[in-house]
């Protein structure tokens, strides 16, 4: 593809996680000039690698479409390959899910599980995959790299600033360098500098339209402002020693959700014995714990030590961009959709291919149309006791004799999680950019004032 010069935009994408590394992959290959800037040094971002990544199979679609992808889902992957501990009973060597209920000081109950049956994932395209996360960073860096994206480390963002038509703006400081005249690309996670932005914008409209605004026009979300959560590391070796938890290896590859009293917790095998060498006592995870099915205490006591986050639900608008169109927030900087889940990930890379792929078809900014809409929520796989859960329950229940059942049944029973295993984000762009974008697209790209205020760490 041809790119004029007239068509380039500078972009900043802050952090240099997933979402970031995608994003300013595909915009560098869109024509556009991209620098990424990471606090951490690059030894330390390699070091926090811990655990894995879910790829179901709308990130999967995506990621095959990257040069070298499928070389590396082959040899650094696992497929979803099925569930078969002896607890649960006659369940195939197909992709699965399982969903396990626990309950004080009785033992888990398996009351669900979806299948991938053959002809799912041929209609899906793409299988559900597990990969460790140090993996897939290390192919999207040097993706990135080989591109030509400039990639900063230790480069600390302190704040981003909109000096357009601001005659008042100081500029930049020997203390604190600027970046000028850029669009900009949060991807800086849970603890995001780029959030407080749209925080402050959306605070001030809500003052100026909280008289104008009727219950059904605000945001619904879920009925917390904090997940606590936990990554805790296991060697295979352990569970292969133990007869009681060798079965949880019985086949290839699981993915297997215990739901409890306020809490979930979710397993899976995605790589080579890769444990954290530093991180809080395992002991807080088993105070979680305590009470519950006795294989998930011997589970938790395997790790040595455990790795806590703390990941706030902000109200932020549904257009997670700013008024002036100059910031736009990806992955966990925005979702609020649970760290370590099953959507976290491929939402954020979802997120990033529709910015590289808008701006590659647009020489125009199209940020003010776009629109982030991903919301999920962790109450349904976290109820107290009470009749929710057992409707919960009853529903998962209906998947466990689905042999020869109609496709009435399969749709009602599955159908949230194949619609968001066929979504596919280009698609989306290119429907919107026939149906809307071309009708107001402008030939000449807009002069944009941000500056993104700097500290060399």
């Amino acid at each position: 593809m041809e790119h004029s010069s007239s068509s380039k935009l500078k972009w900043i994408v802050i952090g240099a996680g997933i979402a970031g590394l995608t994003s300013a992959y595909l915009l560098k290959e869109g024509g556009h000039s991209v620098v990424v800037l990471e606090k951490s040094s690059r030894r330390a971002q390699v070091a926090n690698q811990i655990g894995g990544v879910r790829i179901p199979p709308n990130m999967s679609r995506l990621l095959q479409e990257l040069p070298g992808a499928e070389k590396l889902l082959r040899e650094k992957a696992k497929r979803c390959s099925g569930v078969s501990p002896p607890y649960i009973l006659g369940v195939s060597s197909d992709s699965a899910f399982c969903y396990v209920d626990c309950k004080d000081d009785e033992p888990a109950e398996l009351v669900g599980k979806m299948e991938f049956a053959e002809e799912i994932i041929n209609d899906l395209g793409c299988d559900f995959h597990f990969m460790p996360h140090k993996d897939l960073h290390e192919y999207l860096f040097t993706l990135c790299t080989n591109a030509g994206v400039e990639i900063r480390h230790q480069f600390e963002v302190i704040d981003i600033i909109s000096s357009k038509g601001d005659p008042n703006f100081g500029g930049p400081t020997a203390e604190f360098p600027s970046i000028y005249d850029c669009q900009v690309i949060g991807a800086d996670g849970k603890n995001s500098v780029a959030r407080k932005v749209l925080l402050a914008e959306e605070e001030e409209a809500e003052e100026e339209d909280s008289l104008d605004t009727t219950d059904s026009e605000r945001s619904v979300l879920p009925p917390m402002k904090d997940f606590i959560g936990a990554i805790i590391s296991i060697p295979v070796s352990l569970l292969q020693s133990d007869p009681e938890l060798a079965s949880f290896l019985r086949e290839e590859n699981y993915w297997t959700v215990f739901m409890a009293n306020g809490m979930h917790m979710a397993m899976s095998q995605s790589g080579p014995d890769l444990c954290a060498l530093d991180g809080t006592a395992v002991e807080k995870v088993l105070e979680r714990a305590e009470g519950y099915d006795p294989r998930i205490k011997k589970l938790i006591t395997l790790a040595s030590t455990s790795h806590w986050y703390i990941q706030t639900v902000y109200d932020l608008p549904r257009h997670c961009v700013s008024k002036l169109d100059e910031l736009v927030l990806i992955g966990d900087a925005v979702n609020s959709i649970y760290i370590n889940g099953t959507h976290n990930t491929a939402a954020a890379f979802e997120e990033a291919f529709t910015l590289g792929r808008l701006f590659s078809i647009s020489n125009t900014s199209a940020l003010e149309h776009f629109e982030v809409n991903a919301m999920d929520t962790i109450v349904l796989l976290s109820l107290l006791p009470g009749p929710e859960r057992e409707g919960r329950n009853n529903g998962f229940r209906l998947t466990l004799n689905l042999e020869g059942v109609d496709d009435a049944t399969l749709q009602q029973v599955w159908a949230g999680y194949i619609m968001q295993f066929n979504y596919d984000a280009r698609d989306a762009v290119d429907e919107w950019w026939m149906n809307w974008s071309r009708l107001g697209h402008r030939q000449s790209v807009p002069s944009f004032g941000v500056s993104i205020t700097t500290a060399e760490t």
